[in-house]
């Protein structure tokens, strides 16, 4: 009898794992190409995004630096807010380290009193406001940063293997934070006895007394306001940036790309 023959299959390798190789091989290359090219991305999204952080920093900056926090009584106890135009009064005020004040020589002058900064005598420069000038520099320097990673958000969306907007945005939420403590902290200190000749022997933390709120305090308020909205839109403001649309004007050589 003769022996039965077995029948070998053989198989031939297929081209779709080359084809997939070749696909994947090409798809890096184009990102590495896109990634060294040169361009701008600005979207209406984006824009947004950086003048609400570019406003934000600038109200931030005038509350710091004005010493309108509180407002004393004006003489004669009218209330300052009906003084004429033309009457020329000017009132009393004190900032975080700044004050106006009426001087027998000098007439109405306005100056710092932290003269040593940080070691000024707590009698004359609050504890407490001492915090809340760290706190609000604080969440200055941290919004001046934020606008200039708005404007390098415009040519690269990614740094050290990080989202530059996530980034972006977790700095302008503790910037915001640090805003708000100041302003907690600021009325903690009208127990001081520089509030008190302003202001009454009255004044204690979270009660002015005869002072009334100043604009410095509002300022920081809406940067408050618009550090956190910030920080929302940039979440948007990357998925603008990552459209179809963009992609596909960037593949086409457009250095500069502009969609609303």
């Amino acid at each position: 009898m003769r022996p039965k023959r077995t029948r070998v299959l053989t198989t031939f390798p297929t081209k779709e794992p080359e084809n997939k190789r070749r696909n994947c091989s090409q798809t890096a290359q184009k990102n590495i190409k896109l990634s060294k090219m040169c361009y701008v991305i600005i979207t209406s999204v984006s824009l947004v995004w950086f003048l609400c952080t570019l406003v934000a920093d600038m109200f931030v900056a005038v509350a710091l630096v004005t010493p309108k926090w509180l407002i004393g009584p004006s003489i004669g106890g009218a209330n300052w807010s009906l003084a004429t135009p033309g009457s020329n009064q000017r009132l009393e005020s004190v900032g975080i380290y700044t004050r106006c004040k009426q001087m027998q020589q000098l007439g109405y002058h306005c100056g710092r009193f932290d003269l040593d900064g940080f070691a000024t005598d707590g009698s004359v420069y609050p504890l407490e406001w001492k915090l809340a000038m760290f706190c609000l520099s604080l969440g200055l320097v941290l919004l001046s940063l934020t606008v200039c990673a708005t404007l390098l958000t415009c040519c690269r969306q990614s740094a050290f293997g990080k989202s530059i907007h996530n980034m972006t945005a977790c700095a302008q939420v503790l910037a915001g934070i640090a805003v708000m403590l100041a302003l907690f902290l600021h009325p903690l200190g009208w127990r001081a006895a520089r509030v008190q000749r302003l202001c009454g022997q009255e004044a204690e933390p979270f009660y002015p007394a005869d002072c009334s709120i100043g604009i410095s305090f509002y300022c920081a308020l809406v940067g408050i306001l618009l550090t956190f909205a910030a920080a929302g839109i940039s979440l948007k403001a990357e998925s603008s940036n990552l459209r179809t649309r963009v992609r596909r004007r960037i593949e086409s050589g457009s250095k500069l790309v502009c969609i609303p």
